[in-house]
């Protein structure tokens, strides 16, 4: 279990996953326009060592380069580099927003829960009328559980759901959430995507099976041992058998 969920500090699976789509974007755009990578270099003067390493994507471009390759083609940084889209950004604001929830204690915890349902029952009082290009029908692979367990196997069957816009393209899992454990970060009944990852850190939101059940927690890695946590307080963690272990399906990125 240890060897699992263990870190590498040098590059994450992330930044792995981001060298190879900025390697795809930009020999998609080289063909597609019709240029030699020697054009950029003479534009930009970005050296061709430089250049070779991203085009061949063992190495991930700077942001002011990122800039400069958009200038080139012509392009949206987005285009580009999944670092300028707004899914990632998003992320990063959950990211953030957990960060800060986990330095509460138990009451700060519910207070920040109370608080949150709070305005979501306020906000529910505004009317509003979405118009029907916001939104957008996916299948969903099953229901990760916030609380219980889910039973998720492969007689599971997929389901339709209607999600808001944007809705990523480089997921492999669609899932709905059936409970309240991993409050105020997710809701009952919102969709994630899941993205599967070679290797697995402390701290990820992930989704995972065990016992037959899906679920949808915080790994947390203390002294060798996985426990699944919950972001609510009210709600149990889960610890992970180390011999029957726990199937894990990817990281929640949106």
């Amino acid at each position: 279990m240890e060897d699992t969920f263990m870190a590498r500090p040098e590059l994450t699976p992330q930044d792995t996953l981001n060298k190879k789509i900025v390697s795809a974007n930009l020999n998609n755009l080289l063909n597609s326009q019709n240029k030699k990578q020697i054009d950029i270099h003479r534009v930009t003067k970005i050296p061709k060592s430089t250049l070779t390493g991203y085009f061949k994507g063992t190495s991930l471009p700077t942001l002011g380069n990122v800039q400069k390759f958009a200038d080139f083609f012509n392009v949206l940084k987005s285009d580009i580099d999944p670092r300028f889209s707004s899914t990632v950004n998003v992320q990063n604001d959950s990211s953030e927003l957990m960060r800060l929830y986990d330095q509460l204690d138990s009451n700060g915890k519910k207070e920040t829960i109370n608080f949150i349902k709070k305005r979501l029952s306020t906000a529910s009082n505004v009317i509003s009328f979405p118009k029907d290009d916001d939104t957008l029908e996916i299948t969903a692979s099953g229901v990760l559980s916030a609380g219980v367990g889910e039973f998720l196997d492969d007689s599971t069957k997929p389901f339709t759901v209607t999600v808001h816009k944007p809705v990523p393209s480089n997921y492999d899992y669609a899932f709905q959430i059936n409970g309240h454990s991993m409050e105020p970060i997710y809701q009952d009944k919102q969709v994630v995507f899941v993205k599967k990852e070679d290797d697995y850190r402390d701290g990820q939101i992930i989704a995972a099976v065990m016992d037959g059940c899906a679920y949808l927690k915080k790994l947390s890695v203390i002294d060798g041992e996985a426990i699944l946590m919950s972001l609510n307080p009210d709600y149990p963690n889960i610890r992970v058998d180390k011999e029957s272990g726990v199937n894990v399906l990817g990281v929640v990125f949106s």
